[in-house]
């Protein structure tokens, strides 16, 4: 992308990433060929000091309509005016935890740009009075802390923030779930809770995405948004590339090596959404785009499915790994996901109705104590649709055979 001049400064800011990573199929975002964490000496001289936060902030957040880039997509400027609106102890917490397990964006830009994600913290704690400040990460993710650690290290002691602390959660599919680390932040487990009121006086929590407060750290110094979208790409191992987000999906894999195009392609990781490569091929990476076609890139995973592989045994992989990272809080999560696994995975071999499947679906959706069984059904119902011609084979008792796994983290 071209380089945009912060105002006031001269000096310019270009990506978010010093550049993109070729990683392992699977596990913390190590990459193949390591790059140097930006020191703070570098931080300093690429964007200038740390601007003091202020609720005025909230102004530029409305301008950018900046989302959350940890799935939900969620207005930022909406969720720093409700908790402005509140009363209580504030924890903020920048959340590294990717709990996808193909998800690798978050890690990279830790590794790369700490002590970007740290002024974005200080920051957001500053503008909306935190009196805690907290960065969070899965516990086996070691270079992202060790370069954490390290930028904390050589900062100079920033006397109107809140110190930084680092939490490591568990190394679990649901530890990345905001419900789950303010419980975990406050002491109790990494475990989603149905949402309830804010009751005044309280401790609150506010959890953003670690690429959220990035880019509110250039937005407080009035770089404009970068235009650019964070993506991890599934292939023989992953790939986390920093696109412009008018790139479409057809341009993205092209960069990346595809020379045959993928029968379909799942969008958000593992509780994402399925969408066949002819809906796709011509849409560009923007999040708005694609939910103005009813799809999202949720956590940023792009996942190829190959034409010689099979949607529906891919997908019953899928929902049995979801079962097996249940909260085991609800009936949903304890009976019906595993369920829903063993009729996917009976329709793959051809012996299942595809009406019992989707009745199953059903019976789960909207009834779990939180929203983990949501992400199953709609995966479900994504794969009914996207691969129809094989689901009404499948059901009709002409399984296609072709049981090998597209992406090797599947047989783990």
């Amino acid at each position: 992308m071209s380089e945009t001049a912060v105002a006031g400064t001269g000096v310019r800011a270009a990506r978010l990433l010093l550049t993109d990573a070729v990683l392992p199929a699977h596990g913390p975002a190590e990459p193949t060929d390591p790059t140097p964490a930006e020191g703070w000496r570098s931080h300093l001289a690429a964007f200038g000091p740390r601007p003091g936060g202020t609720p005025a902030l909230v102004a530029a957040l409305e301008r950018s309509r900046l989302t959350g880039q940890g799935g939900a997509h969620v207005p930022v400027a909406a969720k720093w005016r409700r908790t402005l609106a509140g009363h209580g102890p504030l924890t903020l917490v920048a959340n590294g935890a990717e709990s996808e397990p193909v998800a690798a964006k978050d890690g990279t830009l830790l590794r790369q740009r700490p002590h970007l994600v740290i002024d974005g913290l200080l920051l957001a704690a500053e503008a909306l009075g935190a009196q805690r400040a907290v960065i969070w990460l899965h516990g086996d993710d070691l270079g992202a802390r060790r370069a954490l650690r390290i930028a904390l290290a050589e900062r100079p002691w920033e006397g109107t923030a809140p110190s930084v602390e680092l939490l490591d959660g568990p190394v679990h599919y649901l530890a990345g779930e905001a419900s789950a680390i303010a419980q975990a932040a406050a002491g109790g487990p990494a475990l989603p809770t149905v949402r309830r009121r804010e009751v005044p006086g309280r401790p609150r929590t506010l959890v953003h995405n670690v690429e959220t407060l990035a880019r509110i750290a250039l937005l407080a110094r009035d770089v404009e948004e970068t235009g650019t979208r964070l993506v991890t790409v599934l292939g023989n191992g992953r790939a986390v590339v920093e696109v412009e987000s008018a790139t479409t999906f057809t341009e993205l894999l092209a960069d990346l090596g595809w020379t045959e195009a993928p029968q379909a392609v799942l969008l958000g990781g593992y509780g994402g959404l399925w969408a066949s490569w002819s809906r796709v091929a011509h849409l560009s990476v923007d999040e708005a785009a694609l939910r103005r076609e009813g799809l999202s890139l949720g956590a940023g995973v792009v996942a190829p499915l190959g034409a010689w592989a099979c949607g529906i045994h891919q997908t019953a992989r899928l929902v049995d790994y979801l079962a097996s990272m249940s909260a085991r809080q609800c009936g949903p999560c304890v009976f019906g996901l595993p369920a829903l696994g063993e009729r996917l995975g009976a329709l793959a071999v051809g012996s299942a109705d595809v009406g019992r499947l989707l009745d199953d679906a059903a019976s789960i959706e909207g009834r779990g104590a939180c929203h983990h069984p949501d992400g199953a059904t709609r995966l479900v119902a994504s794969a009914v649709s996207t691969f129809a011609d094989d689901v009404a084979a499948h059901s009709a008792g002409r399984p296609c055979g072709s049981g090998a796994l597209a992406w090797p983290e599947l047989a783990l």
